[in-house]
């Protein structure tokens, strides 16, 4: 029997390891699957944030890992024919995804663990609450995002109606809301202990945090694209306006400006005023062009605006 070489064996075996871990990181990257539930979760950058982002990779490549939640594809998919076959989402870091792949750019990638696709949700929230350049109006929808979905978790009820401001929202929604198995003083306790838990985090008062939550609800009514344009201060709406849209029960998303002057007027005097530039035209021409684009049947009105709006942002360029 030949001598063994230890060495040699050791050697090979961490070689293996090595090209096998190398093999299994590009087949993640080849791999990663993008969610439009999660993508539109999280605000778009604007077109100037997201050019410069683009010209520091670069510039100096991409220094940030690529979170991914490692799971399978029955959690995303319960028909997905290979249910128990990996599948790695995409959770932070999708306009990076974009730039890399565009321009062939290597970047480095993070797996993370969540029991469902609710704490990934929660996970982003977080991380955006983390970050220091939220406008704030992007800080209110999360703060209203975080609250919304911890009250969901704890099974609670939802606010239908709105009292004066004399009144706190806690005991509206008890008054109005009333448990089963649970007594006013326990969901007063809860209630309390939710919005005063992010009211001292965050360092607002408690009627803040409530009222961030109609924030992000009525928000949560509108198309991503518009939303965007709301969130990044390209279209002008007051939040006490989209405060009050929150009580819609609207079947379908609101895709365009028109729409939601309209919903704001039904419940408001207020008027939604858009900003004069460039940036303004071009969004108002994408999201246009996307609901004909949507549309079975485009009318010369719809045409005759977009037309109108590519004059005007050419007048602009």
């Amino acid at each position: 029997m030949a001598k063994l070489n230890i060495k040699n064996a050791i050697g090979e075996k961490t070689k293996q390891a090595l090209n096998n871990s190398y093999i299994t990181s590009e087949q993640i990257k080849q791999n990663i699957t993008i969610l439009e539930e999660l993508r539109n979760f999280i605000p778009s950058p604007t077109a100037e944030e997201l050019a410069q982002l683009e010209d520091n990779i670069i510039k100096n490549g991409c220094k940030d890992a690529l979170l991914l939640w490692e799971t399978t594809q029955k959690s995303i998919n319960e028909k997905a024919p290979n249910p128990d076959a990996p599948a790695y989402v995409l959770v932070d870091g999708h306009n990076r995804f974009r730039i890399c792949t565009k321009r062939n750019i290597n970047f480095n990638v993070q797996l993370m663990s969540f029991p469902s696709i609710k704490e990934v949700k929660d996970y982003m929230i977080d991380l955006q609450l983390g970050r220091r350049n939220l406008n704030p109006q992007q800080a209110s929808y999360f703060r209203g995002l975080r609250y919304n979905n911890e009250k969901s978790d704890k099974g609670k009820y939802e606010r239908n109606e709105h009292k004066s401001q004399n009144d706190t929202y806690e005991k509206i929604a008890i008054k109005n809301h009333k448990s089963q198995n649970d007594t006013y003083d326990e969901l007063i306790e809860n209630e309390l202990s939710t919005s005063e838990k992010l009211a001292n985090e965050y360092k607002v008062s408690r009627a803040t945090i409530m009222r961030d939550a109609e924030y992000s609800k009525g928000l949560e009514q509108l198309s991503p694209t518009l939303k965007n344009a709301v969130l990044n201060g390209e279209i002008k709406i007051g939040k006490s306006d989209i405060q009050k849209i929150s009580k819609q029960t609207n079947k379908k998303l609101v895709e365009s400006i028109e729409e939601l002057e309209q919903l704001v007027k039904e419940n408001s005097d207020m008027v939604i005023t858009e900003s004069k530039s460039a940036k303004t035209a071009q969004k108002q021409l994408m999201i246009t062009m996307a609901k004909m684009l949507n549309s079975k049947n485009i009318s010369l009105k719809e045409l005759d605006k977009l037309i109108a709006i590519a004059h005007e942002l050419k007048q602009l360029l």
